[in-house]
């Protein structure tokens, strides 16, 4: 009963995400990417795991979030209408030489995260050529992170954790480089950018690397877009690459799980089955969960023990747990699950009311920074990919735990504030130029 409640709330989620794009014009619009966003990742799990229980009270919190980002997003974009400008100023050769060669650097160091990795856990290269004796060294490695009972004997090796960064820099780049650079060897190495993520996967069996280089990447790109006044989502080309980028994605967090069993007999493919539905739709279950326990508890807010795990974890005030939470809930497939979603990290922080203000604030800086954007103003970019790699992660957990993600967001920034002081007259002179507002049947 709890589910159908929570279906039939489930409506005004997409009736809110459908009038945000209809007013706004786009589904780049932060306040509409994060509604239509939500009514994807709260309705499918109903769908698909429709045993696991889900509250009215989960699904209330979800369409109150999306509508304090909606509406937050629409002030900071100064109304919902947004100009557009009628031609983009051109992305200087500087600019494009600085991301396409720190790209290319950004790869080659993300890819030897994993190879001092390997070294510092004892693994032979020779080991990483072999599939059998790869999906055994996975396993043991993947062991040995989670039933370590020393956390410090569990830790990665120092020089592969301080390489760690540029795995992500290199999908934040690469994203942009493909909208912004004419060259064909640059628009491929722009995908490879997703390799040293890929081998991170491939080697400890966490989706997460993969999950979080595909939500840099795609949010890059979706920036890049928007910088050539390019607004499309839902384009047939994208749609097309998507269907096909899913399949390629389930086949290889198939032979993930079967890595994490130390296997590669197909015939457990079902058992990986189950635990990849639990993965992808258990959230909205785990979530309501906890949030029945947190409403029935004294409030006791940890300010800032979740959301700046990473911070605190780096200057010696805390120890991270993998998984940023120490307990995991019991699904019905017999699974657990420990992905909270980005509410919980927010709500166990600061309460409610300050979880609601803290999204708030995304939406506001989302929205503030996608109209100067519009508008051609290159030097919020970062901002406005922040925005969006944060309402993306929201299914999951909160974006900003995590220092090597946090350090490859600033890079981008810094590199941007870089090339805008060196270029600063050429950018000032972009901002006289002619805007128009934007479509309401772009798609």
């Amino acid at each position: 009963m709890g589910n159908l409640a929570a279906l039939s709330l489930s409506s005004i989620l997409v009736v809110w995400a459908l009038v945000l794009r209809s007013l706004s014009g786009t589904w780049l619009h932060p306040g509409a990417l994060f509604a239509m966003w939500w009514s994807l990742a709260g309705i499918l799990p109903l769908i698909f795991s429709p045993y696991d229980p889900v509250t009215a009270g989960a699904m209330g919190w979800v369409i109150l979030s999306a509508i304090v980002v909606g509406l937050a997003a629409v002030a900071g974009n100064g109304g919902f209408r947004t100009r557009l400008i009628v031609t983009p100023p051109e992305v200087s050769r500087a600019e494009i030489n600085i991301m396409s060669w720190l790209l290319a650097a950004a790869i080659v160091l993300g890819l030897g995260s994993s190879v001092f990795f390997a070294l510092g856990s004892g693994v032979g290269l020779g080991d990483l050529l072999d599939i059998e004796k790869l999906v055994i060294v996975s396993n043991q490695l993947y062991v040995a992170r989670y039933a370590e009972p020393d956390a410090v004997a569990a830790a990665p090796p120092r020089l592969s954790q301080a390489l760690l960064p540029f795995v992500y820099l290199a999908p934040a780049i690469g994203g942009s480089v493909l909208v912004l650079h004419k060259k064909v060897l640059w628009k491929a190495l722009s995908i490879a950018s997703l390799l040293p993520a890929v081998a991170v996967t491939i080697l400890q069996t966490t989706k997460a690397a993969v999950l979080f280089a595909g939500t840099l990447w795609l949010s890059s790109y979706l920036v890049a877009r928007l910088r050539q006044g390019k607004l499309g989502l839902f384009t047939r080309g994208h749609v097309a690459v998507g269907l096909a980028l899913g399949f390629v994605a389930t086949v290889f967090f198939f032979a993930v799980g079967l890595a994490r069993m130390a296997s590669t007999d197909t015939g457990l493919l079902q058992v990986v089955r189950v635990k990849l539905v639990t993965a992808a739709f258990g959230h909205m279950s785990v979530f309501s969960q906890w949030l029945n326990e947190y409403w029935r508890g004294p409030y006791s807010p940890t300010m800032g023990e979740f959301t700046l795990a990473g911070p605190r974890e780096l200057f010696g005030i805390q120890q991270r747990v993998p998984g940023v939470f120490g307990t995991v809930v019991d699904l019905i497939a017999g699974e657990t699950s420990n992905i909270f979603t980005g509410f919980r990290p927010l709500i166990q922080d600061f309460t409610m009311p300050g979880a609601l203000l803290i999204l708030g604030l995304l939406g506001f800086v989302g929205g503030y920074s996608f109209r100067m954007l519009a508008a051609g103003r290159s030097g919020s970019a970062p901002v406005l990919a922040a925005a969006y790699m944060t309402i993306l992660w929201t299914p999951i957990t909160w974006f900003w735990i995590y220092n090597s993600l946090t350090v490859a967001v600033f890079a981008i920034a810094i590199l941007i504030l870089f090339v805008r002081i060196w270029r600063g007259s050429v950018i000032a002179g972009s901002l006289t130029r002619p805007t128009r507002p934007i479509d309401s049947l772009t798609s």
